[in-house]
């Protein structure tokens, strides 16, 4: 079932994907405006937020790549670990990411709860990442929610749009 993120009412917890958090960093031209709106109630506590510490990581890599990648002629993973070396560069690149980090963390005094993802749920990913066609990333986010019984999910995803039991808010 899917939905638009900017109508999201409900009582129930809803888990927060990595891309939504994306949006609000990068300030993205299509739904950076949406990510931001939907952020600013969960920093309200109008709306009850989960997500997990393996998205609080996709996160901030995300954007120390990003950052990486404006100052690298060629920024595959090999030349950010060596550029990284440097301590110019290293404070460079790494001031976006501790400035989200802070805000993450504020996020999380107000009440947006960080889950930790255990072995078993990466296991689990395994087994669900095979039948529904999703990356272990994504099936262990999927094997989180359903052992915690949430049912909502903000994503852009649409690897994650079609998962029998969960309702998926898009931006």
């Amino acid at each position: 079932m899917l939905r638009d993120l900017a109508e999201f009412a409900a009582d129930e917890p809803i888990f927060i994907d990595a891309n939504i958090f994306l949006f609000h960093a990068f300030d993205d031209e299509n739904y950076g405006e949406i990510a931001t709106s939907f952020l600013t109630r969960v920093e309200s506590g109008e709306i009850n937020a989960v997500t997990s510490a393996l998205v609080i990581d996709e996160v901030l890599f995300k954007i120390l790549v990003q950052e990486a990648a404006a100052h690298l002629k060629k920024p595959t993973i090999w030349g950010i670990r060596k550029a990284l070396k440097e301590k110019p560069f290293l404070e460079k690149v790494y001031k976006p990411v501790l400035k989200y980090r802070a805000y993450l963390e504020s996020l999380a005094l107000l009440g947006l709860e960080i889950i930790e993802v255990t072995s078993e749920h990466v296991l689990l990913a395994a087994e669900i990442g095979s039948k529904e066609g999703l990356l272990i990333t994504d099936a262990a986010h999927v094997a989180l929610m359903k052992e915690r019984g949430i049912r909502h999910l903000a994503t852009a995803d649409s690897d994650l749009f079609q998962i029998k039991g969960l309702i998926v808010w898009r931006p």
